[in-house]
C-alpha cells in the first residue's frame, strides 16, 4: 500500500529529527532555547516516528486481510482499520511497561518485609555506637563526629559516642563533650549533611553555628579511642545493595537491580528496635517512549526507552528524613549558647 504524500512528509520530517536527537541528545536543549514547542518536537520525535511508522505498518497488513472488510463494522467504517491499528499498537505499548513495574514494585515491597518502625521514639542508652556510611575523615583515617553525632551530644542525650566507619570498622573513635577553659583545636566533626529542618540556615543560628559557639564558650568536643563493643545500642546507616542507576542500560526494558539503603537501630545483643529500608528501583514510564536528554550542568547525554526513579520508603542522606521521628527531641537543632555555665 502506498503512502500518502504528507504522510510521507511527516514520517520523514520526525524520522530525520529522531535520529538526529538520538544521535546529538543536546539538540534537544538546542530547541528549548528557541521555544518551547521547537523543544517539545524534538524531544518527542523519537516517540512519534517510532508509533507513527508502526501504526502505518499495522494499518497497511489489516487492509490486507480480506476477511477483515468483510465484517459488516469495519466494511461500514472507514476509520474502523485506523482505529484497529491503534488499539493493536498502544497495546503493548502500555501492557508491557505495566507488567514491568508491577514485578519492580512487587520486588521494592519484599525488600522492606523485614522492617521495624514503631510508633514511639526509641529510648537512648548512655554509649552509642554510630555507623554511618562514608563517615571517615581521610586526612586522619579516622570516623568524624558527624551530624546526628555533634546533636546527641550537645543535646545531652548520650554521654559518649562510637563512630565507627561500615567499610573500615577497625577504624573507631570516641566522641564526647567536657567542660574545658581551652579547647582542642580543630574538633574533628562534620556537618556536610543538613537536615531539612534545619532549613532557612540563618546566619549564626545554624546547626554548625550553634555547635561552634558552644564550642568556643568551653563546651569542648573530645576524641579519643574507643571499642564498638562499649556501646549498649548501634545506629547505623549504610548501602545494602548498589543498584543500576537511570542512566544505565538505557535500551534495557529491565531496569535492573534497585538501591537498597537502610537505617537500624540495634541493641547489645543483636535485637532490631528499628529498621527502615529506602528502595530505590527504576521504573519504565508507561506507554513506552523513546527519549533523549542533556543535563545543562553535566556533560551527561541519556538516549533510550523513558525511565523514572521510585523511592519507597524515603529515609534521606544517613536517614535525616526519619531520624526526627525515630529518637524526638533527642536529635533536634542543638541549642544555642545561652551563657550559663553547663
Amino acid at each position: 500500500m502506498s503512502v500518502s504524500r504528507s504522510f510521507a512528509i511527516y514520517l520523514g520530517v520526525t524520522g530525520v529529527a529522531a535520529l538526529v536527537v538520538l544521535a546529538v541528545p543536546g539538540v534537544v536543549l538546542i530547541g528549548l532555547f528557541l521555544g518551547i514547542i521547537p523543544g517539545i518536537v524534538l524531544w518527542s520525535s523519537p516517540s512519534l516516528f517510532v508509533y507513527s511508522l508502526l501504526w502505518w505498518s499495522t494499518r497497511a497488513i489489516l487492509l490486507r486481510i480480506p476477511i477483515l472488510t468483510q465484517i459488516p463494522m469495519v466494511g461500514m467504517l472507514p476509520f474502523a482499520v485506523p482505529v484497529l491499528s491503534a488499539v493493536l499498537v498502544a497495546t503493548p505499548a502500555v501492557l508491557i511497561p505495566f507488567l514491568i513495574n508491577t514485578r519492580v514494585d512487587a520486588l521494592a515491597q519484599r525488600m522492606r518485609a523485614g522492617d521495624f518502625e514503631p510508633e514511639k521514639p526509641v529510648a537512648l542508652t548512655p554509649v552509642v555506637a554510630l555507623l554511618m556510611e562514608g563517615n571517615i575523615n581521610w586526612s586522619t583515617r579516622k570516623p568524624f563526629c558527624e551530624t546526628l553525632c555533634l546533636r546527641l551530644l550537645y543535646n545531652s542525650a548520650v554521654a559518649r559516642i562510637i563512630s565507627v566507619d561500615p567499610a573500615h570498622r577497625n577504624a573507631t573513635s570516641a566522641f564526647w563533650i567536657e567542660r574545658r577553659d581551652a579547647c582542642p583545636e580543630r574538633p574533628n566533626f562534620d556537618f556536610d549533611v543538613r537536615w531539612m529542618t534545619d532549613f532557612p540556615l540563618a546566619r549564626g543560628d545554624n546547626p554548625e553555628d550553634r555547635v561552634r559557639a558552644r564550642i568556643a564558650h568551653g563546651e569542648c568536643l573530645m576524641e579519643g579511642d574507643g571499642r564498638l563493643d562499649e556501646a549498649a545500642m548501634t545506629i547505623s546507616y549504610r548501602t545494602v545493595q548498589k543498584g543500576v542507576s537511570i542512566f544505565e542500560h538505557p535500551w534495557a526494558l529491565q531496569p535492573g537491580v534497585p538501591t537498597i539503603k537502610r537505617l537500624e537501630v540495634s541493641d547489645a545483643n543483636g535485637g532490631t528496635l528499628y529498621r527502615r529500608t529506602e528502595v530505590t528501583s527504576v521504573r519504565v514510564t508507561n506507554p513506552l517512549q523513546i527519549v533523549s536528554a542533556f543535563g545543562f550542568l553535566t556533560t551527561v547525554t541519556y538516549a533510550g526507552w523513558a525511565r523514572q526513579n521510585s523511592v519507597l520508603a524515603e529515609i534521606g542522606p544517613h536517614g535525616r528524613d526519619v531520624l526526627l521521628h525515630v529518637f524526638g527531641a533527642a536529635v533536634r537543632k542543638p541549642d544555642a549558647w545561652s551563657g550559663a555555665d553547663r
